[in-house]
């Protein structure tokens, strides 16, 4: 039996089709055939089934259906949320995601401390995780002894921020936005996307 999850992930690829295909394939600047869409999400080779919906990725160059509720949603909503006929433009400012919201959750920390945990005197690879996802290391922000602006889709990045921790500070990690993300994605989105980077990240560094 199906979880409500894998439910809802087959309830997407529905209301993907019922998009109009060109208009995103042009919007996006993406690579498409007769049947398939084609994008990159996280540094992973991935493409839409222009008959079904349905999502698959690329892995040790082998096709398969991605089930992931995290990544299907993010990468549907990244083509479909924003209603005009060009692309929404990135403006290149950073924010943390409670600038998207007046009331309800604001803060996400509580969830990003087990990975700061994790990555705490861990620098250099979680600088190597970042960089199999794709990332590029950035001028130091804050004072994070990490900045790394990591790719999304090609027309989406995020800026992942990391402060080891010391006797009087615990170790800190931060996903910051930019200021336009709202223009691509649902708030509630984020927290899907978050905590699918932030898992990969945690995946690769348990294989280094």
């Amino acid at each position: 039996m199906m979880d409500n999850y894998d439910l809802q992930v087959d309830i997407a690829k529905g209301i993907f089709l019922e998009y109009d295909q060109s208009l995103l394939i042009r919007k996006f600047s993406l690579e498409a055939d007769g049947e398939w869409i084609y994008l990159t999400y996280l540094n992973i080779p991935c493409r839409i089934s222009r008959r079904t919906g349905g999502v698959e990725e690329c892995v040790d160059h082998v096709w398969t259906e991605c089930r992931n509720y995290g990544t299907v949603m993010t990468i549907y909503d990244l083509l479909c949320y924003h209603k005009g006929d060009f692309a929404p433009r990135l403006l290149g400012q950073w924010c943390t995601v409670g600038t998207f919201v007046v009331t309800g959750v604001t803060n996400t920390e509580d969830f990003t401390k087990k990975y700061a945990k994790y990555f705490d005197g861990r620098l250099e690879l979680l600088k190597h995780s970042c960089e199999l996802l794709g990332g590029a290391l950035q001028p130091q922000m804050a004072g994070a002894d990490l900045t790394c602006r990591i790719p999304v889709t090609p027309f989406f990045p995020v800026l992942l921020q990391f402060w080891e921790g010391d006797e009087e500070f615990p170790p800190r990690l931060l996903l910051l936005w930019d200021r336009n993300a709202d223009q691509f994605l649902h708030f509630e989105t984020t927290f899907y996307l978050q905590g699918d980077l932030l898992g990969r990240l945690k995946r690769i560094g348990e294989i280094q």
